[in-house]
């Protein structure tokens, strides 16, 4: 096995990975650095064994692209990826803990989740390339409700018109377990 650097095992805190407890922990946005960094942890850990590893999620979302290449990492390891959300679930994180293991996803009480149509800054542009980027982000929100449908008690259909709405949708933990986005919900300890 290759001796970890210094400089990786402060990368690795940086971006709340427990190695030695195999957790990752995503508090950041859904973009290229944190998503790099929990992509590489999980490999790294999946080679060590192939024992459980728990990723805890707590996001406002971020971008499809970089949802979609956590996904894909989560969906190919070989070790089963148990995910909780904490707090805040919302934008493209509801698809990153719902595609955990099933019986295994979970949500903390005061967690709220949220879901909306993708968009993007597309800028100025000509006529015709509006078209085509239009035509990409509607394969890209079918994609996303064709995925949740597949993790979820939902259907496509559903979760097409809980987007459709005009702005944020937002939903507790009970309600996404009740829609199967989560298994269990997490109580408070009694004293």
């Amino acid at each position: 096995m290759a001796r970890m650097t210094k400089e990786w095992v402060d990368a690795l805190f940086e971006y709340g990975v427990d190695r030695a407890n195999r957790r990752v922990f995503l508090f950041d946005d859904i973009d290229n650095q944190p998503i790099g960094m929990v992509i590489k942890a999980l490999y790294y850990m999946d080679s060590e064994s192939h024992q459980p590893i728990e990723l805890f999620v707590g996001s406002y979302g971020g971008c499809e692209y970089d949802m979609f290449s956590l996904y894909d990492a989560i969906r190919t390891l070989k070790s089963q990826i148990h995910t909780t959300a904490m707090g805040k679930c919302m934008s493209a994180a509801p698809l990153l803990v719902s595609c955990g293991q099933p019986n295994s996803r979970y949500a903390t009480p005061n967690t709220f989740f949220m879901v909306h149509e993708g968009w993007d800054d597309i800028g100025v542009k000509r006529y015709d390339e509006l078209k085509k980027d239009m035509r990409h982000f509607e394969q890209i929100n079918k994609r996303w409700c064709a995925l949740m449908a597949k993790h979820t008690h939902k259907p496509a259909t559903f979760w097409k018109k809980l987007c459709s709405e005009v702005g944020d949708h937002y939903f507790d933990a009970y309600q996404a377990q009740e829609w199967g986005v989560i298994d269990h919900v997490w109580e408070e300890k009694q004293d």
